[in-house]
């Protein structure tokens, strides 16, 4: 439905002064609290880059010295790979050298039971049960238990060997 347009009121110029000192002071008033309200904003973004300077540095103190623990641990850890390395190493001439003596316990033993096997094919009063028997039969029994300690040494050195290279190429798979 359409509205009938009214003639807009007319005012005196008291009225008018008075309407302009009223939009006066409520523009002042606006623009006191803008003014107000900038400074309150610029007051906050100033506590906030210090907060976020504050909080940067922070960070990055803790970066550093984590950094710095990191660069630690992996000075240490070269240590100990070097040092898992030379023992590596010392653990494999030893087990050559364990390896060696067992074949060499092996050729006694065989040399021994041969003597003892040959003094068995004497006869009549050759066929003696001497001091010297008894000092084979002692030495077979000696030798073979040396034969059976070496053996397990020798088992016990190629797990550890095994642990320790796999130990090895986990840290350099890491690096």
């Amino acid at each position: 439905m359409a509205k009938v347009v009214t003639r807009p009121q007319r005012f005196t110029p008291e009225e008018w002064k008075l309407a302009s000192k009223v939009k006066h002071k409520n523009t002042e008033r606006d623009r006191a609290a803008a003014e107000r309200l900038i400074l309150e904003c610029d007051r906050l973004d100033q506590e906030g880059r210090g907060t976020v300077d504050r909080t940067l540095a922070d960070v990055n103190k803790k970066l550093d010295q984590r950094l710095d623990h990191v660069k630690n641990w992996k000075g240490e850890l070269e240590v100990k790979r070097s040092e898992l390395e030379k023992e590596i190493d010392a653990t494999e001439i030893y087990l050559v050298r364990i390896e060696k003596r067992l074949q060499s316990l092996q050729d006694n033993l065989h040399i021994t039971q041969t003597t003892l096997a040959n003094r068995e094919k004497r006869y009549d009063i050759d066929l003696v049960h001497d001091d010297v028997q008894k000092d084979l039969i002692m030495e077979i029994s000696a030798i073979q238990g040396a034969i059976t300690l070496l053996t397990r040494t020798i088992e016990q050195t190629k797990e550890q060997l095994r642990l320790s290279t796999f130990l090895d190429t986990q840290v350099m798979l890491n690096e």
